[in-house]
């Protein structure tokens, strides 16, 4: 894909409020000079039209060892994001859903309380039982549930990731087990190819995929994103280097170059 493409997409996502650069309080309580919410493409179809066709591009440029013939959406951006690639490229879309990884961090949560608290015996019992019943609705442990993933899949799938931006890559990676888990649950056999996403927040999330054999498409970084915009006169010279050194910061507390 062509750099004017990209930093014609860098600017309407930026006018559209997507993605916002100044001082930012995450939920973390950590503090950011930038927020990003791609969840409002839906509301600018035009907007979202013309990410699908950025991802497609990039879709159709893959070679033929990383050809993808599947898209899977995570809902809810990545869903809409997929959709209009699917539109693009004629590639059909499925979604993952978000009812297992709900009920798994629920579990995890009434887990996590029953070794941090001293419980009476009666009430103690009565989580486990809570968590038993919650196991059984997840189906992670006796593959109960009704699917894991909505749409078709088919024997031999070569399935891509779709999603709007990557940080950690943590809900990139539970797509694919869940993916996973719904092709055995349907008795095929499927391969996750690699993850597409729109923006790369540079926090990990690439090298988290890498490790697990999974490639990252990203039309942007945010510090490609910033860059354009600052050579389009938009963002301030000491705002694009707080941006910069931020980053930089970040990915060095990871331990990342």
């Amino acid at each position: 894909m062509g750099m004017s493409l990209l930093r014609e997409l860098a600017r309407e996502l930026y006018q559209v409020g997507a993605v916002k650069f100044g001082d930012f309080v995450l939920k973390s309580g950590r503090k950011s000079p930038y927020y990003i919410n791609l969840r409002i493409l839906s509301s600018y179809p035009l907007l979202l039209k013309e990410v699908g066709k950025a991802m497609a591009g990039r879709i159709n440029s893959l070679s033929e060892e990383d050809k993808v013939n599947r898209l899977c959406g995570i809902p809810a951006a990545g869903l809409a994001i997929a959709n209009a690639v699917g539109m693009e490229t004629g590639i059909p879309v499925c979604y993952t859903r978000k009812e297992p990884i709900i009920y798994r961090d629920l579990v995890n949560a009434l887990r996590l309380s029953l070794r941090e608290k001293d419980y009476p015996p009666e009430r103690k019992w009565g989580i486990e039982e809570i968590i038993q019943e919650i196991e059984r609705l997840s189906g992670f442990k006796t593959h109960g549930i009704e699917s894991y993933v909505d749409g078709e899949l088919r024997d031999g799938d070569r399935i891509g990731i779709v999603d709007d931006l990557i940080t950690t890559a943590e809900s990139k990676l539970e797509a694919k087990e869940l993916i996973e888990l719904e092709a055995k649950r349907r008795g095929i056999g499927v391969k996750v190819m690699g993850v597409f996403t729109v923006l790369d927040r540079e926090q990990g999330g690439k090298e988290a995929l890498e490790k697990e054999g999974l490639k990252l498409y990203s039309l942007l970084t945010i510090r490609e994103m910033a860059k354009f915009l600052l050579e389009d006169g938009v963002l301030t010279p000491p705002l694009y280097r707080t941006i910069v050194e931020y980053t930089l910061a970040e990915r060095k507390s990871l331990g990342l170059g």
